[in-house]
């Protein structure tokens, strides 16, 4: 257990304890700033005293307690070094606590990030010679220590090696993990990772503070992964599904009408509002994930990514109450509402969708093998194809088709109808062959949006659901 800032990363102030059920421990490198148990025993409470720091700082202070699953899931505790943020060519350092309780420290390289690590052996000579000093394991605080001396730039020619060899005077990025061994005591995938902003250099003296711990911690990204998801589907199927709804479907389905209101608007409210309701449900969701605490200037993407996102919520919350107070059809000035409301959802769908493409490039992603923006760029061709097939069907069906479609009659005739069902049918009001092409094309259209934004925003869902 230990307390920590709103931030979620700096550890604060000192623990003691008269309670011999609890034991005061270092963390990152700091005396007494944490406490565990002294034995396996089931407790119902414990009693310690944290006292605060000289200089608190303002907000809110947070007490993190991490809660073991169970005793016989054992834990594996990794971190990489490595020339990019993303997963693979990595050299994989594993700290390991066996089923026999043993602890164990073990060097691999992770080629593609998606392959096991390979173990790396004497022989292998991936850069620098890998010595064990220290393992230990104290009332549930397990230490590894390691080395790594003797570099050495000379090659052999006639290898050839699928992953840079370490160096002393390259710079490289720190990639965190946890996860589990199975049965046999092998490494298997981990279930939380992340990437550290700070770069190290092996022949210079660094700190790495990290918290890799499954508990509350892990509770709080599902905020964020469930921000992510919300948002992914609401502005990638719904809202543009509504558009086209209200665009290109209103003289579509026009007669088609339930309890005398249109289909078309219906199913469009029911869309878009739904949409609004659950961006402020994701926004929520963010906020209680960051505590209230605003993004820094200083992470620039992430602070316009905050930006942005803001005034999506705002503006798609603007929609809805515009159309409550919007006037009669009929009205004289109904032609503002139209044209705002077109603007302002168009310019949200627009914003929206930068909004998106900076989160697929903040450093959360950056553990992610296939690079999330390439999703969205297939996603936007899509989107262009459907978007202009349709509108220029419409456009060549008015120039073109209507001429052909046209019967000019001076007077109704009874030879100019139909019987239909014992109803009489103008010819003129029959459907014609262009018109129906388009409607089912139009269809198809719609149809083909709904399948590709779903199955691309599934895909984009599985890489949010990687970050941490």
């Amino acid at each position: 257990m230990v307390a920590k800032d709103t931030s979620g990363v700096n550890i604060l102030g000192s623990w003691s304890t008269t309670d011999s059920s609890v034991q005061v421990i270092p963390c990152s490198g700091t005396f007494s700033n944490g406490i565990t148990q002294t034995s396996s025993t089931n407790k119902s409470q414990i009693q310690a005293t944290w006292s605060s720091p000289s200089n608190v700082p303002q907000g809110n202070i947070v007490i993190e307690a991490t809660i073991v699953q169970a005793y016989k899931k054992f834990y594996v505790n990794c971190f990489n070094i490595t020339l990019t943020p993303q997963l693979g060519d990595d050299h994989v350092f594993a700290c390991e606590r066996l089923s026999d309780d043993t602890i164990h420290v073990q060097r691999f390289v992770n080629l593609d990030g998606y392959s096991p690590p390979v173990l790396v052996t004497a022989a292998s000579n991936y850069g620098g010679i890998f010595q064990v000093s220290r393992v230990a394991q104290n009332n549930g605080v397990i230490y590894c220590e390691f080395t790594l001396s003797n570099f050495t730039n000379t090659l052999d020619r006639r290898t050839k090696r699928s992953i840079s060899l370490l160096s002393q005077n390259t710079q490289y990025q720190i990639l965190t993990a946890i996860g589990n061994l199975d049965s046999s005591n092998s490494l298997i995938q981990h279930f939380t990772a992340s990437v550290l902003t700070q770069m190290i250099q092996l022949n210079q003296p660094e700190t790495i503070m990290t918290n890799n711990t499954q508990g509350s911690t892990n509770n709080k990204t599902i905020l964020l992964r469930a921000h992510g998801i919300i948002m992914l589907f609401l502005w990638m199927l719904f809202v543009p599904a509504g558009i086209l709804l209200a665009r290109y479907f209103r003289q579509s389905w026009s007669k088609l009408k339930l309890c005398a209101i249109p289909v078309w608007y219906i199913m469009h409210q029911i869309v878009m509002n739904f949409a609004v309701v659950m961006t402020l449900v994701s926004f929520v969701l963010i906020l209680i994930y960051k505590r209230g605490v605003w993004t820094s200037q200083s992470l620039s993407r992430e602070f316009a990514h905050s930006i942005m996102g803001l005034i999506v919520v705002s503006t798609a919350t603007l929609q809805s109450i515009m159309t409550i107070f919007r006037c009669r059809p009929d009205h004289p000035r109904r032609f503002i509402f139209n044209y705002v409301h077109r603007i302002v959802g168009i310019s949200t769908l627009i914003l929206s969708s930068a909004t998106i493409l900076l989160a697929t490039l903040l450093s959360r992603y950056d553990s992610v093998k296939m690079k999330p923006w390439r999703i969205l760029v297939v996603w936007w061709s899509m989107e262009f194809v459907i978007w202009i097939g349709i509108e220029c069907l419409e456009i060549f069906y008015r120039k073109y088709w209507s001429r052909f479609d046209t019967i000019n009659l001076v007077q109704p005739m009874q030879t100019n109808s139909l019987h239909d069902g014992g109803q009489l049918m103008p010819i003129n009001a029959r459907p014609s062959s262009g018109n129906i092409f388009k409607e089912r094309f139009k269809t198809f259209l719609f149809i083909l949006h709904i399948l590709v934004a779903c199955g691309l925003s599934i895909v984009l869902t599985v890489y949010t659901s990687q970050i941490s």
